[in-house]
């Protein structure tokens, strides 16, 4: 009988055992599954992020390289212009300084004398200040030159040159200083494009 319990404790005992190893293995092997399961996700989210960060960075890389670009175009534009007023200004004042006095004169006659040959009726318009000093000198050197009446007035709104037309104004030349300066203007404006695109080529 004694040896029967005996026999029947230890039974007991030993499926007792095995119940706690069986569940404990059990639950190591879910633990182990969910610790797998949390490193996966942890690594698929931090690869996400990674993506997510890498093209934000070219994103912002993209966008940082075109609003660049974007500035070095206004700042050429922005140059070019400056350096068009600035030479405008310089074109401008050398012609007002050239177009004085004897000179002055001597291109009025120049001009009326090649203009053509059956020229009738024309006149001559100048700033008022040149107008004073030239006037007499000129009705009597181009009087010479053309067949019909002249007339010499001023042209207000004007620095410096002249315009020489027929009185009915169907045709005429303009060698006022703003008529000449902005076509030098017009011949240099390009060149000066060219020599600024060709320092950003050799900068880049």
């Amino acid at each position: 009988m004694d040896v029967q319990l005996k026999e029947l404790i230890e039974k007991i005992k030993s499926e007792g055992v095995k119940t706690a190893e069986d569940q404990a293995a059990e639950i190591i092997r879910k633990a182990e599954q969910k610790a797998e399961t949390i490193i996966a996700n942890a690594e698929s989210q931090a690869k996400t992020a990674r993506d997510k960060a890498s093209a934000d960075a070219a994103r912002f890389e993209a966008t940082g390289n075109e609003a660049l670009k974007q500035s070095g175009r206004d700042l050429i534009i922005s140059t070019n212009k400056k350096l068009e007023e600035v030479f405008g200004r310089l074109l401008k004042n050398e012609v007002d300084e050239v177009l004085k006095g004897s000179f002055l004169e001597s291109v009025i006659l120049t001009v009326v004398k090649n203009w053509k040959s059956d020229l009738e009726d024309m006149s001559v318009l100048l700033p008022s200040e040149d107008l004073k000093k030239l006037e007499s000198g000129l009705k009597t050197k181009i009087s010479k030159e053309i067949k019909g009446s002249l007339e010499i007035k001023p042209l207000s709104g004007i620095d410096s040159g002249f315009r020489v037309s027929s009185k009915d104004g169907s045709a005429y030349f303009d060698f006022t200083g703003e008529g000449i300066s902005g076509l030098l203007a017009e011949l240099l404006n390009p060149r000066i494009a060219s020599l600024l695109q060709e320092a950003t080529a050799g900068e880049a």
